[in-house]
């Protein structure tokens, strides 16, 4: 019994595991899944390009988009991926649309045959004809972190901006689930009421298959930059390291990680404008910085080692 109670623990910690998972797509000149782990995506109508942006919301790094004409866009097959995306998921988008005017569909979950589903109507959220929220939070030519959730136990279905949960509904005859085709549309309107659309660009794909609660949705958007998009290079580790955050009087940059190298620390507000920028030495040191010059608000750090860098949002109180 000894030897039978640790071998059934590994099997439960591998199942948990396995259970939850995510797929990426991070459009850097491909469709492809990031780690394989999925089918690739399909082109719905002409074929985008892929094209460089800067993500203002990331200080103003650059970054390769996959770029789509008005009601074209693209498509997960869930079943080539085993039905990844049951009753329970998130979706994690960040994208931007070039118009705003009326409705603009963003996920279809019924292959067309609805005009129900969920748009971006006149910048506010909605899920046709269930809600749209009061205030409109999506801004024309401005990118837009966008987050669906559903939960199996409860039904529920939530839609965030900007890690803010913004609308929400229960589910109750399975309206944001895939139907009987098994296709998951992005950005590509129904036939019903058709080309109600925009153009834009998606910047990543996140597919979940479990409901991110709002604390995982709020850490992924304080780290946008590194965790969820690996803007400009390759990731030294997770996101950048500061503290305090909120910070009052100053920020205290964690260089541990950069092994006696030249770094950059570049500042950005909320809207990409550099607000700092300094040399320094990484390794066992740490760089303290004021926060007088800053408004009180949302910031942006990066680091920049080479072709390496991470960033991190960080509050200024």
């Amino acid at each position: 019994m000894k030897k039978i109670l640790p071998i059934l623990f590994c099997i439960l910690i591998f199942q948990a595991s396995k259970a939850q998972s995510v797929l990426y797509y991070n459009f850097q000149n491909s469709l492809n899944e990031v780690n394989g782990a999925g089918p690739a995506l399909t082109v719905l109508g002409n074929a985008g390009n892929f094209v460089i942006d800067t993500l203002s919301e990331i200080g103003g790094s650059n970054k390769t988009v996959y770029r789509f004409e008005s009601n074209n866009g693209v498509q997960f097959n869930n079943v080539a991926a085993g039905n990844y995306i049951g009753k329970s998921y998130t979706i994690e988008l960040y994208f931007v649309f070039d118009n705003l005017t009326s409705w603009k569909r963003v996920v279809d979950w019924k292959n067309r045959k609805t005009d129900w589903g969920a748009y971006v109507y006149d910048g506010k959220l909605n899920f046709y004809n269930l809600v749209t929220s009061a205030e409109a939070p999506v801004a024309e030519g401005e990118y837009t972190y966008y987050v669906i959730t559903r939960d199996s136990t409860t039904n529920n279905v939530v839609i965030y901006t900007d890690a803010e949960a913004k609308v929400g509904f229960t589910d109750t005859y399975g309206d944001a689930l895939i139907d009987g085709d098994g296709m998951l549309n992005f950005f590509y309107d129904d036939l019903v009421v058709p080309n109600e659309a925009s153009s834009g660009a998606v910047a990543t794909l996140k597919l979940y298959n479990h409901p991110l609660d709002s604390a995982a949705i709020v850490k992924n958007w304080n780290t946008i930059g590194s965790t969820v998009f690996g803007v400009g290079g390759t990731e030294i580790d997770n996101q950048a390291k500061l503290y305090p955050n909120p910070a009052s009087t100053q920020i205290t940059v964690d260089l541990t990680a950069f092994k006696n190298s030249d770094v950059n620390l570049i500042i950005s507000d909320a809207k990409g404008k550099e607000e700092y920028k300094t040399d320094c030495r990484g390794g066992a040191t740490n760089y303290v910085i004021s926060t007088a010059r800053f408004a009180p608000g949302i910031h942006v750090l990066r680091i920049i080692c080479g072709e390496k860098q991470v960033s991190s949002k960080f509050m200024v109180r």
